[in-house]
């Protein structure tokens, strides 16, 4: 299987956008994925120290809220 298989941003952002509406919950994500600090796409992996991948996968994004970045931590929530 390709570890890169379940990052897809245009699938994240969709099923980020489903499970809020799902659930009647405000989203908090960059419509487009790319983080309002850090300019990442925090639905893209990044490597992080000791082999740690950082990004939200397609399947973190259709069952979990998101609340801020992966990758620099920047909260969407404040």
């Amino acid at each position: 299987m390709d570890h890169n298989a379940s990052f897809n941003p245009k699938q994240a952002a969709a099923a980020q956008k489903a499970y809020c509406e799902t659930e009647g919950i405000p989203m908090f994500a960059p419509y487009d994925g790319i983080c309002y600090r850090c300019g990442r796409n925090i639905f893209l992996p990044t490597n992080g120290s000791h082999g740690a991948v950082f990004g939200i996968t397609v399947e973190e994004a259709g069952h979990r809220l998101i609340t801020g970045c992966p990758h620099c931590n920047y909260s969407y929530v404040e």
